[in-house]
């Protein structure tokens, strides 16, 4: 592994000398000096390196401690502070700037090289912190639902835009209320105050859905029509951590299937014409450096905690958009878990599994578009129903690819009913055109939809699953999927039991 870019920043020259020479022999590149605190700012803003070994007493102009304040401030370079000595006063200036470690002068080599080694790991844990919470917020900023997110006592800890809209309260005004305080939600009919949902999810453990819409009084008074399910956001362990609470604004929705109704009586009547006619000192030096690593040690657990509560949370809200279909609950993890298990059997990468399984969470996520009424119809579809149901790819595509993910997440997500013979939607795609991630999770899809009920039709097993596959491999459906699949069961490596 490359070993970090480093500049020395020390006016007495021999001794810059000598720390410039023991950084080399550590195998270290040095790719600055300077003698001054100016020309430290400058050479930081003209090489960027990786770490800063600062002297604190600089002569001559700015000393090292405001050099430091101001390259911190600038470019987020980490700095280790050198000294020899220093009064009270200066310490307290001195760690105001968040140093990422001390080095009392004469230091040993061991001192010199676990001091930078710690700052360098520090600097690297705090960054992947900061770009994890970044995606975890704007997961939730994309999505069409409006989310509020509360911690096991029910107090609010991140709302977004849509559920301030909703609302009427801002981030900065709802965040630390309680719940009841902003979402007060109403019986259409008896006006009378519906049981609070997040309550019950927190001691359920499960998701909880309105069986009926609601009205939600917002802060203006304003009546809303909505739906909303709750889900318990759950550590490894099983034991929530807090709970996401997603809801939607139907009158749209209720526009739109009084305006389907009205559109299928005159379809039905023209039907009926024609035939009959969608994260101070040498022993305060030792203690600080026992204290960098313990607080290494939390920010990894700190990165760990946020991972998990987001790839939490990201599965909260796909078993919420499941909660709305009770035929097909379940169906996007069980189809993520075939999907991992072929890819890995096909040898391929960590990072493509990861993305399959990004993807297999959130493939059937464009259906909150599609009403509730048609995803559960036990009859046939109508031709209109039908191509409603087609754009949740496209719609899927549309909310995952405004989230850094990896690429090619979203498109995995748009290309998952592509079919090998261009019979597939949306569009049309053959063979090569269609990612493999997209050929896998299309295999997956199809067995766990088969082996399960759906409202127009039982459960038809998952021989007949495997039958389907194996007749159009190579029509249909990627050859070598279909092979690996095939094996998985056969071989008795993999069930949907849970």
């Amino acid at each position: 592994m490359a070993k970090a870019n480093i500049m020395v920043v020390e006016d007495e020259s021999i001794i810059s000398m000598e720390i410039q020479e023991r950084l080399t022999s550590m195998g270290y590149r040095i790719c600055a000096t300077s003698s001054t605190g100016e020309g430290a700012v400058k050479k930081a803003a003209d090489t960027h390196p990786d770490l800063i070994l600062m002297d604190i007493m600089l002569r001559n102009g700015m000393d090292g401690i405001e050099a430091s304040r101001q390259i911190r401030s600038r470019f987020g370079i980490p700095v280790v502070y050198l000294t020899a000595y220093a009064d009270q006063k200066t310490l307290e200036r001195a760690r105001a700037t968040e140093p990422y470690g001390y080095l009392l002068k004469p230091f040993e080599d061991r001192v010199l090289y676990a001091t930078i080694e710690m700052a360098l790991y520090k600097h690297m844990m705090e960054r992947k912190v900061r770009e994890t919470e970044q995606r975890y917020s704007t997961t939730l900023k994309c999505i069409a639902d409006a989310v509020i997110v509360t911690d096991t006592n029910g107090t609010i800890t991140y709302i977004n835009p849509i559920a301030e809209t909703l609302t009427g309260w801002h981030q900065e005004e709802a965040v630390g209320r309680p719940l009841s305080d902003v979402y007060h939600v109403i019986a259409e009919g008896s006006r009378s105050p519906l049981e609070d949902p997040l309550a019950r999810t927190l001691h359920e453990k499960r998701i909880i859905t309105l069986e009926n819409p609601g009205l939600l009084i917002n802060r203006e008074e304003s009546e809303i029509p909505i739906d909303d399910g709750t889900a318990p956001i759950l550590d490894e362990a099983g034991n929530a951590m807090g709970a996401v609470l997603a809801f939607r604004d139907i009158s749209e929705r209720r526009q739109a299937e009084v305006a389907l109704k009205a559109s299928h009586e005159i379809l039905e009547k023209r039907v009926r014409e024609q035939t009959a006619d969608l994260l101070k000192t040498n022993e305060e030096l030792q203690e600080e450096i026992a204290q960098r690593q313990k607080a290494s040690e939390e920010l990894e657990r700190s990165l760990v905690k946020v991972e998990s509560t987001m790839e939490a949370t990201i599965r909260a809200i796909s078993m919420a958009v499941e909660a709305r279909d009770r035929y097909t609950a379940g169906h996007q993890r069980r189809v993520t878990h075939l999907a991992c298990a072929i890819a890995k059997a096909m040898d391929l990468s960590s990072a493509q599994i990861a993305t399959i399984r990004v993807a297999g969470l959130l493939h059937d996520l464009g259906k909150i578009y599609i009403p509730t009424e048609i995803l559960s119809k036990p009859g046939r579809l109508t031709d209109i129903e039908f191509t409603m149901i087609k754009t949740h790819t496209v719609a899927g595509y549309d909310i995952v690819k405004a989230i850094e993910y990896p690429a090619p997440t979203a498109e995995i997500v748009l290309q998952h009913h592509e079919r090998l013979d261009g019979s597939g939607y949306p569009a049309g795609l053959r063979r090569e055109q269609i990612l493999l991630q997209a050929r896998i999770l299309a295999v997956a899809d199809v067995v766990e939809a088969m082996s399960s009920h759906r409202p127009y039709r039982p459960a038809l097993g998952i021989d007949k699953a495997l039958e389907e596959i194996s007749e159009k491999s190579g029509i249909l459906y990627e050859p070598a999927v279909v092979d690996i699949c095939l094996g998985l069961f056969k071989e008795g490596n993999f069930s949907f039991d849970e």
